[in-house]
């Protein structure tokens, strides 16, 4: 019901606001534990909030993509040095290591904050001097917010909700992913298209500020809790004793390259093989953030009725084979934007659905799988990025699709193989070498 919703009605502010208490009706189904705090608002509420602290952040990820080529064109240089630059940002993923101890020290709150604070300035010094370094400058810190502020806000919600439900509130939160699409990248060519292409950073700068704000006053101040990881050599000392979370690592990086693999080249191909404007280009990525809320929506729904490992094995597999599909469909925008919405919808079950899983690899290190988990989604879009373009140049649309295919079914294997909840798959996830 929440897809149905944003398909019929997502535009306007009006629809926004349905939208929101569509949200929140539908996490105020989930319990949050008790605390000490005074007139907390219901964990609905707090859900809806860092849901728009994603949005925020998740809008300047991923408005590189569609706009690639007019971010080159306002810069003066090259597509592909926008490309490299989109690579440096991923490599800024291995800070997510540094940044679990961070959360634990400091606790989920102060470092959500923080980090919706420094992508605010990274957007604001592009927005006083506007030039290539900045710009780089600008993808740097937001990827080091993003790495800081997912991990924290996944085990938020770990420690709040209960496994059983946990699917469903996490599937809330992921909503930040596909409007990101489906409301910012609309919003990104609008932008450009009257102000020049580095007016999306101050909208994102002020928005960000506007979200740290909501962040200090919907959520409340919990204790910190000191655990194993609190300092980065423990963190790592962590990640070496439990082999779970190098599987879960792979799996989690091989998907992330098979879709990036696509998407980094998407916006260029959209461009030059059906003639788009930037408008319609912003309105087109938006059917595939469509695809996305549609599948984060089924996830939600289906992950704690079904398990999570059936779904996410089952979409696993049909979203490779589309990977096989999609470069024989470009002969029409119509079927291609068709076979893009199938492979986005099951590429985020695949993906919304595995995090709940995720959070209960090792329940006692939740921050440290959920740092690992972000690094691996960094790791594999920095590969993706890097070669999907030469791969693409070189072989042609169809021979990407096969690679990502190749990749995506790996990672099924390791997921069928290796990852399990902690409840009953102790034996691996305890296993160190001796």
């Amino acid at each position: 019901m929440w897809a149905w919703w944003f398909m019929r009605g997502g535009g306007g502010f009006e629809s926004l606001s349905r939208g929101v208490g569509r949200l929140v009706c539908a996490a105020n189904s989930v319990t949050l534990p008790s605390v000490s705090e005074k007139k907390v608002p219901r964990f609905g509420w707090q859900l809806v909030a860092l849901t728009i602290g994603r949005l925020f952040l998740n809008s300047g990820l991923r408005m590189v993509y569609p706009f690639a080529p007019a971010l080159a064109r306002g810069l003066g240089v090259p597509l592909t040095a926008v490309y490299q630059i989109v690579a440096m940002r991923n490599v800024a993923g291995i800070f997510s290591l540094v940044s679990s101890p961070l959360s634990v020290r400091f606790g989920r709150k102060a470092v959500m904050m923080g980090s919706l604070l420094l992508f605010a300035v990274g957007c604001a010094v592009v927005v006083v001097y506007p030039s290539l370094w900045t710009f780089a400058v600008a993808m740097v810190l937001l990827a080091l917010a993003k790495v800081s502020f997912d991990p924290s806000m996944q085990a938020y919600v770990g420690d709040a909700v209960p496994y059983a439900q946990r699917g469903k509130a996490l599937s809330v939160t992921e909503f930040a992913w596909s409007l990101a699409l489906i409301m910012g990248a609309p919003g990104v060519g609008f932008a450009i298209h009257l102000w020049g292409w580095s007016a999306p950073f101050f909208w994102l700068a002020l928005l960000s500020l506007l979200a740290a704000v909501l962040l200090w006053r919907m959520l409340p101040r919990l204790g910190t809790v000191q655990t194993q990881g609190v300092r980065l050599r423990d963190t790592l000392r962590v990640v070496r004793t439990y082999r779970v979370i190098w599987a879960a690592f792979f799996y989690i990086a091989l998907v992330m390259m098979a879709n990036e693999f696509l998407f980094i080249v998407y916006g260029d191909w959209m461009e030059t093989s059906f003639g788009l404007t930037l408008a319609t280009l912003g309105f087109a990525s938006a059917i595939i953030g469509g695809s996305e809320i549609a599948g984060e929506a089924f996830a939600g729904w289906s992950v704690d009725r079904f398990g999570k490992r059936p779904v996410i094995i089952t979409t696993g597999v049909v979203n490779a084979l589309l990977y096989f599909i999609l470069p024989f469909t470009h002969g029409s925008l119509t079927t291609a934007l068709i076979a893009l919405f199938a492979l986005f919808m099951t590429f985020e079950i695949t993906v919304v659905g595995g995090m709940p899983l995720m959070t209960e690899l090792v329940p006692e290190q939740r921050t440290v799988v959920m740092s690992m988990v972000m690094a691996a989604m960094l790791t594999g879009r920095t590969v993706g990025a890097l070669a999907g373009p030469v791969v693409m140049e070189l072989g042609g649309f169809v021979v990407s699709g096969m690679v990502s295919m190749l990749m995506m079914g790996t990672a099924v294997f390791i997921l069928v193989r290796w990852i399990r909840e902690a409840r009953t798959g102790d034996a691996f996830a305890h296993s160190t070498a001796q």
